[in-house]
């Protein structure tokens, strides 16, 4: 009987006429962030030059008067205005005519998948400059730029500095929650936002509630802090991934009432195909123009100086 020799065997791995086995689907491994700009109401603005106003009430004190006596007149304020500047925010792309025209594992056009890349790209670079923004005022040819809300809602009374490296702590955010209460007007910050690290040290607060979870199949314990309430209001914790960069020497959190911010817009996102062309080859942006609308300042905190690893 003749014996088959293995050596003789024809195998596929050095085969390189196979057809390729590639997955259509394309995993997209970037991070993005958009939770802010998605969460703040959008109203509409006319102007690269956007204003709205605030007032103040008289410093609360008695104001009795005498039984026929004359009145003194107080004082009265007229409404002052916060300025902020409309931000061109635009992600251009090309893609070749061939490139669109030979065939792709993953089954799409290659224009409406960069496209809708693009899109994503959009609200993640918008959502950077609505938290990071510096004032910049356009002249000159410079990029025109949006004042974010590091910058648009700190002041004296609401932004702190700690000693660097800093352990974030529950009794360091009752005492911003006790400050933010006792600078503003009543309307307390809503929303607690920050990076993975603070988040983290955020769950493993004191004296929160721990559930433990005994089901038939599953012992589940769950070990978060989603709010954290004090007598000064509630917060919703929420980890994010651009409040504080790699760049910076600390972590920071941000506290803000989404209902006194909005993303004032004098072109909401928009998809621009009417791009001169002198090639073989289509091009696109994806183009829009908003501004940060403060209302009250005084509504929202800011803390820097955090231990971050």
């Amino acid at each position: 009987m003749a014996v088959s020799q293995p050596d003789a065997t024809l195998l596929t791995y050095g085969d390189t006429s196979r057809v390729d086995d590639v997955l259509g689907l394309i995993e997209i491994l970037t991070a993005e962030e958009a939770s802010i700009f998605n969460k703040l109401q959008k109203v509409g603005c006319r102007d690269t030059v956007h204003m709205n106003q605030t007032d103040t009430l008289r410093t609360a004190a008695s104001a009795a008067v005498a039984e026929n006596g004359d009145y003194s007149m107080l004082t009265r304020s007229t409404p002052t205005r916060t300025t902020n500047l409309v931000e061109v925010v635009a992600i251009p792309f090309r893609v070749s005519r061939t490139q669109q025209q030979v065939e792709h594992y993953q089954g799409q056009n290659e224009l409406a998948r960069q496209t809708t890349k693009a899109l994503i790209e959009w609200h993640d670079a918008a959502e950077y400059d609505l938290i990071h923004g510096t004032l910049t005022s356009g002249q000159s040819g410079v990029a025109p730029k949006l004042s974010g809300l590091l910058e648009a809602i700190s002041r004296s009374t609401n932004y702190t500095a700690q000693s660097s490296g800093t352990v974030w702590s529950a009794s360091i955010l009752k005492g911003l929650m006790k400050a933010n209460w006792d600078e503003s007007n009543g309307d307390v910050a809503t929303d607690l936002y920050m990076g993975s690290f603070l988040k983290d040290k955020t769950d493993d607060f004191a004296n929160k509630t721990n559930i433990v979870s005994n089901g038939a199949n599953v012992n589940q314990i769950i070990s978060v802090v989603d709010v954290f309430e004090s007598g000064f209001g509630k917060l919703a914790v929420h980890a994010h991934r651009r409040i504080s960069l790699s760049s910076d020497a600390s972590a920071r959190v941000l506290g803000i009432r989404p209902d006194k911010l909005a993303i004032a817009q004098l072109q909401a996102p928009t998809i621009q195909t009417d791009l001169a062309r002198s090639g073989d080859y289509d091009e696109r942006a994806v183009i829009g123009k908003f501004t940060l609308e403060v209302r009250n300042r005084t509504s929202n905190f800011h803390a820097y100086g955090f231990d971050k690893d």
